[in-house]
């Protein structure tokens, strides 16, 4: 990752003396971001029902002093450090998790032993939405809101998962730009780690096709055509669009479902399909070739239907820029190797704004993500809560 000279583009490290006051309050926080981070995983917040978990948050930044927490029309949990008319830095940590065998009603099993923690959501993201509480409390700390040269915007979305298709994100800066504010900075703050930087956005396209006939008779009927045939052609034919090693566009056929009977040609059927790539004229490449595909092999007496079941742009930020060299010098601090990344997050929005954006890890270990058996490890947890609090004081004071 390239590295520009320290205090190059006006974001300065912190010296020793305040930089030792960082490391002390992540330190002091580890146990307390921890106990709120299992809080808040034993709440079930599946995409789309967050509002359990809203309401936790909610309470948790009240009690640590806010006065401006509030939720916006979409159920996204918003809260305001500090004042001015200066672009804002805004950190955004979303509420939904995924559950593998489906929603979970009421509270979620959590099992700990000594610093692992096991539960599904307990790092995806749970420990994101444990660091941006972290963050309001000491954002409210006397000796950290005298640094407070712009104000700072913590919020907890929903809808950042799957389907939910960064619901909350698209709708706290769709209002921002209705208001006129337009961010300094954005961090996403997404899981566990300490090391990697993402500042590369995969986006994504996701679609059903649906094709629809007349049916009948596997023999009387021999003639007529069948909705699964021709979509087992537009199925090879999508699966060539994408390329796994260059990983600019990838493309995946991940459920397909259709007929009536054993002995019946089909009156209907349907394939859905994930593009994803960093590169957002392949994506949109490869949207218009899927259509035109369908077009091409859907035999006349068929219909086909298209249904758009998500859509999250690509973006990038050039490793020069100022957000992701304060964030190099951050992670450097912590002692620890930044490293680059590519993932999607409610940071894509932003990046598709042209406002500069990056995802971290809020600390500790994890693995397992979107599976019952996600686990969490706080035994390093400090390093990444201190990259991320040195990284959020020094774009808010400068």
């Amino acid at each position: 990752m390239a590295r520009r000279p320290r205090g190059a583009d006006g974001i300065s490290a912190a010296g020793d003396a305040w930089g030792s006051a960082l490391t002390d309050a992540a330190v002091a926080h580890r146990s307390w971001t921890l106990d709120q981070q299992i809080l808040l995983t034993q709440t079930a917040a599946p995409t789309g029902n967050e509002s359990a978990r809203a309401r936790l948050v909610q309470l948790a930044l009240r009690q640590a002093g806010s006065s401006t927490v509030r939720l916006d029309a979409v159920g996204n949990v918003c809260d305001v450090h500090g004042k001015g008319t200066v672009p804002p830095l805004v950190c955004m940590a979303h509420l939904d998790a995924v559950y593998e065998a489906g929603a979970p009603v009421g509270m979620v099993p959590v099992h700990r032993d000594g610093p692992v923690v096991r539960a599904p959501g307990i790092g995806d993201n749970g420990r994101g939405l444990a660091a941006l509480l972290t963050l309001a409390r000491l954002l409210r700390a006397p000796q950290f809101a005298a640094r407070l040269m712009r104000p700072v915007h913590l919020v907890a979305t929903v809808g950042e998962e799957g389907d939910g298709n960064l619901r909350g994100a698209r709708a706290w800066f769709n209002e921002a730009a209705r208001q006129g504010v337009s961010p300094h900075a954005v961090i996403a703050v997404d899981g566990p780690g300490d090391e990697s930087i993402v500042h590369h956005a995969v986006g994504s396209h996701r679609l059903r096709v649906t094709l629809r006939g007349a049916g009948g008779h596997s023999w009387v009927h021999a003639h007529a055509a069948n909705p699964i045939h021709a979509l087992g052609e537009f199925i090879a034919a999508a699966a060539r669009l994408g390329d796994a090693h260059r990983r600019d566009v990838v493309v995946h056929v991940t459920r397909m479902q259709g007929g009536e009977s054993l002995t019946a040609v089909p009156q209907q059927a349907w394939v859905e399909i994930d593009v994803r790539g960093t590169s957002a004229v392949r994506l949109e490449w490869v949207r218009q070739e899927l259509r035109r595909l369908v077009a091409r092999l859907t035999p006349p007496s068929l219909r086909a239907e298209f249904t758009v079941l998500g859509d999250r742009p690509a973006g990038v930020l050039d490793a020069s820029h100022p957000l992701v060299q304060a964030a190099v010098r951050a992670t450097e601090a912590v002692g620890r190797c930044p490293r680059s990344a590519v993932a999607s997050s409610d940071a894509n929005i932003a990046l598709s704004r042209g406002i500069p954006a990056i995802a971290l890890g809020a600390g500790g270990a994890g693995g397992g993500a979107h599976t019952r058996d996600e686990w969490y490890d706080d035994t390093h947890a400090v390093r990444g809560l201190d990259r991320l609090i040195r990284l959020v004081v020094q774009l808010a004071a400068s």
